[in-house]
């Protein structure tokens, strides 16, 4: 037996952003209609360890049946060390034999399809004309969702708040060459959400990084970071009065915290979810309604994006003979 692995550089190459975007449009359609199948992640965070580890595995069916599994170790304090935060693999097996046929870099997989589906939210559901982008967050994702958004809107400027305005500063600095955009590093997270039509929150944060009262009407904000039950980015009020979106409900129940919340407090019911990204693209659900409501994607991730871009990669790369093929 042989498997093919496929480096970051590799996925770089292969996974250009606006591809990935398609990619993970069609992971949505596929999922909704039963094509793709996963069940809920499994999160698991020894005593005392130093971060913890997850488990996404998926299904593709049709004529070329795969198998397919992510395996993550989520490390908050990577970032200082210069290390995203997300380290891990992604499996490939072939649907019919069971038999392993490709390993990627799950952090460059994950990298680019979180900020894929970021971008197609915002594709859906922010308005025709939004042109300032904040970004909350100095990471891995701050970097892809300053790639992706503008794909998809006319952005002309780009603000960054991190959690110091020294790390934002050295964030603009880090990546502002070449930029076809205004790039500002701001103080603070309200300088940056002030006046902003979409909003990326990309955070490892516990406690909300975003207030209600900082959106202005008819904002869209991508709620990226924090997918664990004890983490929030967003208070509680924003996700009451915005109308919400997610990418699966069932994830959205179990891992995002600020929902749960919200429902706790009484501030929203089950029934206050308007839909999924997939029902937006079939045409089981609506959109944006006016130009002053805000929307919100309260985004978990999805196992069925990770296995539908390392597919999309693999299919690439033993066209052009990319990567190292390994006997097993």
């Amino acid at each position: 037996m042989s498997f093919r692995v496929l480096t970051a550089a590799d996925i770089e190459r292969l996974l250009p952003m606006a591809e990935c975007i398609e990619v993970v449009a069609g992971a949505f359609v596929a999922l909704e209609r039963g094509e793709m199948t996963q069940p809920l992640r499994s999160i698991w965070v020894p005593p005392d360890a130093n971060g913890g580890m997850a488990w996404m595995p998926a299904h593709r069916g049709g004529a070329e049946p795969l198998y397919g599994l992510k395996v993550l170790c989520v490390i908050p304090d990577n970032p200082t060390r210069g290390l995203d935060g997300h380290q891990g693999q992604v499996l490939l097996a072939d649907g019919v034999t069971g038999r392993l046929r490709a390993l990627l870099d799950a952090s460059t997989v994950t990298a680019i399809r979180t900020a894929a589906v970021s971008a197609l939210a915002t594709r859906l559901l922010a308005r025709e004309d939004a042109r300032t982008l904040a970004i909350v967050g100095t990471g891995v994702q701050a970097r892809t969702h300053m790639e992706s958004i503008p794909l998809v809107r006319p952005i002309e400027q780009v603000r960054v708040a991190g959690r110091t305005p020294e790390r934002a500063s050295a964030f603009v600095q880090d990546v502002a060459d070449g930029v076809p955009f205004e790039l500002e590093a701001c103080e603070s997270v309200e300088e940056a959400v002030r006046g902003a039509d979409v909003v990326v929150t990309a955070t490892s944060s516990r406690a909300p990084v975003l207030t209600r009262s900082w959106l202005e009407p008819g904002a869209h904000v991508n709620a990226v970071g924090a997918s664990q039950p004890t983490s929030r980015e967003l208070d509680t009020e924003t996700v009451a009065d915005a109308s919400l979106f997610t990418d699966r409900r069932e994830s959205l129940e179990n891992e995002a915290a600020e929902y749960r919340l919200a429902v706790d407090e009484g501030l929203i019911e089950p029934a206050h979810v308007r839909g999924e990204l997939g029902e937006l693209l079939t045409g089981s659900a609506t959109g944006r309604t006016s130009d002053d409501e805000i929307t919100l994607f309260r985004s978990l991730g999805l196992a069925v994006f990770d296995v539908a871009a390392a597919a999309h990669v693999l299919a690439k790369a033993e066209v052009d003979g990319a990567g190292t093929v390994v006997d097993f």
